[in-house]
C-alpha cells in the first residue's frame, strides 16, 4: 500500500505581532507653544497689512499705476489707428471687419473702466486717501493693493457688495 504524502502548502509569512496600546508609537502632538506662537504670528501678519500703507510703497504704486496707465492708453491709440483703416473687400470681409470693431469696442470699453479706475486711485494719492476703503474708511489689505493697485474696497466690503449684486433679480 503506498501511501500518498500530502504536502502542506508553502509557510504563509506571519503577521507581525501587534503592540499593546500601551507601548504603541503615539504620533506627537503638536506643543501649546508653537500653537500660540504661530496663532501670533498670523495676528501679527493680519494686522500688519490692515495698517495703512507706507509713503515708499505708495511710490511704487504710483509708478505701477502710471506704467499701466501709459499701456492702456498706447493700447487705445493703436486700435484708434486701426479704425480709421478704409474698408475694401467683399462683404465676407467687411463682416469680418464688423465683428473686429465690435470686440474692439467691448475691449476699448474694458480698458476704459480700467483706466477710470487708474486714475481715480492717482487722484486718491495726491489727497492722501489711498489704501482706505471707500465704505468702511479702514485700510487696504496691502497684499489686496499689491495684487489690485486701484481697489477701492477692502476684501470684506468688496464681498458684501458682490452678495448684495448677486442677489437683485
Amino acid at each position: 500500500m503506498t501511501t500518498t504524502r500530502k504536502t502542506k502548502p508553502a509557510a504563509k509569512a506571519k503577521p507581525a505581532a501587534k503592540k499593546p496600546a500601551a507601548k504603541r508609537a503615539k504620533s506627537p502632538e503638536p506643543r501649546k507653544e508653537l500653537i500660540v506662537g504661530q496663532a501670533a504670528e498670523a495676528s501679527a501678519k493680519r494686522s500688519m497689512s490692515r495698517d495703512p500703507i507706507q509713503k515708499s510703497e505708495i511710490n511704487v504704486i504710483r509708478r505701477t499705476l502710471s506704467e499701466q496707465r501709459q499701456q492702456i492708453l498706447d493700447a487705445m491709440r493703436r486700435a484708434q489707428s486701426v479704425e480709421t483703416e478704409a474698408e475694401v473687400g467683399d462683404e465676407a470681409d467687411q463682416a469680418g471687419l464688423s465683428i473686429e470693431r465690435e470686440l474692439q469696442f467691448e475691449l476699448s470699453d474694458n480698458e476704459r473702466m480700467t483706466l477710470d479706475q487708474i486714475e481715480g486711485a492717482l487722484r486718491k494719492i495726491e489727497k492722501g486717501t489711498y489704501g482706505l476703503c471707500e465704505l468702511c474708511r479702514r485700510p487696504v489689505e496691502r497684499l489686496r493693493l499689491k495684487a489690485l493697485p486701484f481697489a477701492r474696497y477692502c476684501i470684506g466690503c468688496q464681498n458684501n457688495s458682490e452678495r448684495a449684486t448677486a442677489t437683485l433679480p
